[in-house]
């Protein structure tokens, strides 16, 4: 199986050459001071503190970390992406400049892998999803990009000479949720990262254990006289006459209906060194219980074997997990909760409260309510809930959450033994499949 995994890692880059960059070091400042505050950044370099991880939330589920000086983005799409700054305050272009050294896309729908070819185009960071997302982000995604006019023919946007992308396969084809584990080089030396495939949320009966939320998702009527739509960089789901009327727009959507979809990865990353500050990226949350998510029929033992693993990684501290889920008509945000009593995170920081099957631009506060009213109908003591840090838009996007590595309250001597054990240091660059204890 690391045979296999590692042919298909070689098979799914497009291109050998490394393209030549064309972002400059003032736009790289200027984009990370924008995007992690400028008293996080060094004014000359762009350089980030070696002794911090900093979150900024890009909108939706998408947020980009600097841990300890390297940048990573956990997905890519952004809600109301337009071609000037607005109610989301960042264009496509702030992103590029920012220069992050890795993406990742944990799964392949729109709502999620939206933007990753470009930017990874633009920034040569390597991209790591699953098999099937990375065979339309490369196979599909980046050919047509790269031989779209309007992309092509305008300097903001065409692609540097020689650009290619590099996705990194972190499970393999028509892999079965759970059974596949890989150690991943993304931010080594510093850290230790973790990922495999889990379910996708998907509507499941009504559990008559857990009775869902009566919250209902709000949406605050004030919110498009408050905030008027800009020009949109593309409409997410245009129609096939939709007619450009902006030089700046281009669709850098990635393909509508390919394979990769509902495929969904999990990552979990500990810091080698300080206190080994560890967090979690899960942005969707499949049915536990039965074992099902969107496109896997499965049983309770695969629910089962994804909660062996989640209660295997390193205490956590901090969990980045979705608030949406296509099972909250039936059962409210139960499945949020059974990852969490697996992984107990001492700091929960919701993500896709933009976006999704119900949440929307300005429903977080209600979101927010139908969490903490779930939590009290599962009957979760008060001792085992994470402090929240939640989030509301737009006055919480682009607001570093900054967490000093070095902080003690971090400390935990199970750590210890997980980077002595499954989490050893890795030995060259390839992914290593692993067994958690």
């Amino acid at each position: 199986m690391k045979a296999s995994l590692a042919a298909l890692t070689a098979a799914l880059a497009v291109g050998t050459a490394m393209p030549t960059l064309a972002i400059e070091t003032k736009d790289m400042v200027a984009a990370r001071q924008h995007i992690f505050g400028a008293e996080h950044v060094d004014p000359e370099t762009g350089a980030l503190a070696e002794d911090k991880v900093i979150f900024s939330w890009l909108s939706a589920a998408s947020f980009v970390a600097s841990v300890q000086g390297k940048v990573i983005m956990f997905d890519t799409y952004v809600t109301r992406l337009e071609t000037e700054r607005g109610r989301t305050p960042l264009t496509i272009m702030d992103i590029v400049n920012m220069k992050p050294d890795a993406i990742t896309v944990s799964h392949g729908h729109g709502d999620h892998a939206d933007n990753a070819v470009f930017i990874a185009a633009h920034s040569g960071a390597p991209i790591y999803a699953t098999a099937e997302a990375c065979g339309t982000l490369t196979n599909l995604d980046f050919p047509r990009m790269a031989d779209d006019p309007r992309i092509q023919d305008n300097p903001l946007y065409a692609f540097p000479e020689g650009a290619s992308v590099d996705c990194v396969a972190v499970t393999s084809e028509g892999s079965v949720p759970g059974t596949e584990i890989l150690k991943l080089p993304v931010l080594e030396p510093n850290a230790c990262v973790v990922g495999f495939r889990h379910l996708h949320s998907v509507a499941v009966p009504p559990d008559p254990d857990f009775p869902p939320t009566p919250v209902e998702i709000i949406v605050d009527e004030r919110d498009p006289a408050l905030f008027p739509n800009g020009t949109p960089l593309w409409p997410r789901r245009a129609e096939a006459d939709f007619v450009p009327t902006d030089d700046k727009q281009i669709d850098i959507r990635t393909t509508s209906g390919a394979p990769g979809g509902p495929e969904s990865l999990f990552f979990s990353v500990i810091l080698r060194n300080g206190s080994n500050f560890s967090f979690v990226y899960q942005n969707t949350a499949g049915a536990l219980k039965e074992g099902k998510g969107r496109d896997w029929d499965g049983t309770p033992e695969d629910g089962q074997r994804i909660l062996d693993i989640l209660k295997g990684l390193p205490p956590t501290d901090v969990q980045l997990g979705t608030a949406a889920t296509g099972n909250f008509e039936n059962n409210g945000l139960r499945d949020l909760i059974m990852y969490q009593d697996a992984l107990r995170p001492k700091i929960y920081i919701p993500n896709h409260i933009t976006d999704g099957t119900k949440a929307r631009e300005s429903s977080s506060m209600s979101v927010y309510a139908g969490y903490v009213n779930q939590m009290d109908l599962m009957g979760v003591p008060q001792e085992q809930r994470p402090r929240l840090h939640w989030l509301v838009d737009p006055v919480d996007y682009l607001k570093p959450i900054v967490y000093d590595v070095d902080n003690p309250a971090w400390s935990d001597p199970a750590k210890d033994d997980i980077l002595a054990g499954y989490c050893s240091p890795l030995e060259g660059e390839e992914a290593v499949e692993i067994a958690l204890q």
